[in-house]
């Protein structure tokens, strides 16, 4: 394989697309409510910014395979269940997008890999979801919003890292809810006043959630676990690994069953999606950020497809230097999932 697009945002042109996957009780929501069910945070894209839904799966096929793409993973467009005051709710929605995912976009279609879409803060319900889809071939990782409660590290979580292992599956981590129904305001100092501020400042949500993962031993008991972060960029990385890494040397004895140094987690454990790739003038610039972050072991492509905000999603890797070229445009997404984007669909 050429290409390996990591996170393309596929949806649907109306609520009634997955009415049919939903029980009886959450039909007559939807139908009625389209959608306005669900709690939302406020920032939303001025509109000259604001890409055309990805809805139909032929056009979205043509136009990645038009760029030489082979295998493109589906993260939808739904990036706030896991942080919805109603859990049963949620948790009918996941299910109902999967089932419109695989149906109508996985199974026809060879060029697309379907997410498990969960709602994190039911751990009994996500888990559930995740043994429903697991074995069912075309459907790849786990997929939660980065939006929250609490920090990923932290126990009531487990039960979804113990099914994506115990299954092979990566999970992935989306920006996108932060903000909305019962999460955390979206930067530690409160709510922002703007789209530009809100989307702008996202990437705290991963350092947390990384630090905290970290910090907290998943990894010591979860040592298979993967983690895929969507759309954040890797620039900040090496800040916080640097300052994690410093107070680990300094204050060790609060975290005693950690074995490796924070780096050591991080560079194994993570994985960075290329869309939005930070630009530099340089290319010897981009080449040093990429040798801070292991990137030719943890930067794996993607587009976002169909946003186009940032730009284009290939020119952001055109100034890669060779040694990373193969890795980033797919050899680490073929290892990360390996014969699951290979494997004959259902």
């Amino acid at each position: 394989m050429r290409i390996v697009d990591t996170d393309v945002h596929h949806s649907f042109a109306s609520w009634h697309a997955i009415v049919p996957y939903l029980p009886p009780a959450f039909q007559r929501r939807v139908i009625d409510g389209r959608g306005r069910g669900l709690a939302r945070h406020g920032f939303r894209k001025i509109s000259e910014f604001a890409a055309p839904l990805a809805t139909d799966p032929s056009t979205v096929a043509g136009a990645l395979t038009a760029r030489g793409v082979d295998r493109a993973i589906l993260n939808g467009s739904i990036h706030s269940l896991g942080v919805q005051p109603n859990m049963d709710f949620a948790a009918a929605i996941a299910r109902a997008i999967n089932c419109w995912t695989f149906e109508s976009w996985v199974r026809p279609h060879p060029l697309f890999r379907g997410s498990i879409l969960i709602a994190q803060q039911d751990p009994a319900a996500a888990v559930a979801e995740i043994e429903h889809w697991a074995a069912t071939p075309g459907m790849v990782q786990v997929l939660m919003c980065s939006a929250s409660e609490s920090p990923y590290g932290r126990r009531q979580y487990h039960p979804i890292y113990a099914a994506c292992e115990r299954h092979g599956l990566p999970l992935a981590l989306h920006l996108g809810g932060e903000g909305a129904g019962v999460s955390a305001p979206s930067t530690p100092v409160g709510h922002p006043s703007t789209y530009f501020e809100w989307y702008s400042a996202l990437p705290q949500a991963y350092m947390a959630h990384l630090t905290s993962m970290v910090s907290e031993g998943v990894f010591e008991r979860f040592p298979g676990l993967r983690v895929v972060l969507c759309e954040g960029g890797i620039a900040w990385l090496p800040h916080v690994v640097w300052r994690f890494e410093k107070n680990f040397k300094a204050v060790r004895a609060e975290t005693p069953w950690l074995s490796k140094l924070p780096s050591a987690y991080v560079w194994k454990h993570f994985r960075f999606t290329s869309y939005p790739l930070e630009e530099f003038r340089r290319e010897q610039d981009l080449g040093f950020l990429m040798r801070l972050v292991h990137g030719e072991t943890t930067v794996m492509f993607s587009t976002g497809y169909p946003d186009t905000e940032f730009g284009d999603p290939f020119a952001m890797v055109d100034s890669l230097p060779e040694r990373y070229r193969e890795a980033v445009l797919a050899g680490t997404a073929l290892t990360l999932y390996g014969g699951r984007l290979a494997v004959a669909r259902a």
